[in-house]
């Protein structure tokens, strides 16, 4: 897949995505908008939202990546404070490692490890693992 056609940037939510119960945004409804709103001349797209997002079964998300849709989102709202670039960079590339077809990874340094809470996150490098780079190449 070529990531120079990738698309990514902010974008307009919609009302019919907001939780009112749980005061967040359910990322697979913000996935669907961003979909519909995004032009379909390129291969990934990205979209960044500075608001609280869940998926079904869990509090939160820090992102949410759809392959067969070739559609990733991330949140920035709880990775903020003074690591938030290197923490967006993370949850970013991690997504783009489920559009290319990577799976969750068992190593705890390893990007495409499942970040359940910030620790986890700032634990992780920015690079993937050696398993899962043999997989990408």
């Amino acid at each position: 897949m070529n990531l120079d056609s990738l698309h990514a940037g902010f974008f307009a939510l919609t009302s019919n995505s907001y939780n009112p119960i749980k005061q967040q945004y359910d990322a697979s409804t913000v996935i669907r908008d961003l979909t519909d709103q995004s032009s379909s001349k390129f291969n990934l797209r990205l979209g960044v939202v500075e608001v609280d997002i869940y998926a079904h079964g869990m509090n939160f998300i820090f992102g949410m990546a759809e392959p067969l849709k070739r559609v990733a989102l991330v949140s920035t709202y709880r990775l903020a404070g003074d690591k938030i670039t290197e923490r967006l960079s993370k949850e970013v590339v991690h997504e783009i490692g489920h559009l290319l077809g990577l799976e969750h990874c068992s190593n705890p340094s390893c990007v495409m490890h499942f970040s359940n809470t910030l620790n986890d996150t700032d634990y992780k490098n920015v690079g993937l693992c050696n398993n899962c780079r043999i997989y990408i190449e």
